[in-house]
């Protein structure tokens, strides 16, 4: 643990993960591994998260189909230190319900928008804008809706670009909603459960 403590500092961050197969953690509060941690975070005011590969995994499908942005995964790390601890919080996040978004209104916007400006990237000022004017009048805080255009991004890489300030569309919204489609298909039912492409 000092090593992951010592490369966690060198690199002045605030948490490390550990991903592994599986960790000597089995005796809770016991372990001398979850002693070194947690004296660790008592020293330093900073974190080590062990979590298995298998529930790392999860937690990285779970993003985009959950829309989970980094401040909802900086809780993983403030609150979990054992792989049992990870394991619980990743299957809650897959329980929480999905708030229902219309991905293909949000996409048609887009597409319209780069259509009247062809040679510039969608700014999200401008799309919530035009979302909250549209004939379907949505009206979604612009970090939502960075949120949202992230998360497509991560289903579809290949056709939609969301960067900092702005999101742009490489095909026609009914292709990329195809893709997003395929991709949730594919993923563990009770992951993917209430999820719903509109």
């Amino acid at each position: 643990m000092s090593a992951i403590a010592r490369q966690r500092d060198e690199h002045e961050c605030d948490h490390a993960l550990v991903a592994g197969p599986d960790f000597p953690t089995s005796g809770g509060e016991e372990s001398a591994l979850v002693k070194e941690i947690e004296a660790d975070r008592k020293a330093s005011g900073k974190t080590i998260t062990l979590i298995r590969i298998v529930d790392l995994a999860k937690l990285v499908r779970l993003v985009p189909l959950k829309r989970v942005g980094l401040e909802k995964i900086r809780g993983l790390f403030d609150s979990c230190t054992t792989p049992e601890e990870s394991k619980a919080w990743v299957d809650k996040l897959a329980a929480e319900p999905v708030a229902k978004v219309q991905y293909k209104i949000i996409l048609e916007t887009i597409w319209e928008l780069q259509d009247e400006r062809p040679n510039e990237a969608v700014e999200y000022a401008g799309l919530a804008i035009a979302l909250q004017k549209g004939k379907h009048s949505t009206n979604l805080p612009k970090p939502e809706l960075i949120e949202i255009c992230k998360a497509m991004s991560r289903m579809a890489p290949q056709m939609l670009s969301a960067r900092a300030r702005s999101v742009e569309l490489s095909q026609r919204p009914d292709r990329v909603l195809d893709l997003i489609g395929s991709v949730i298909e594919g993923y563990p039912e009770d992951e993917a459960k209430g999820v719903q492409i509109q």
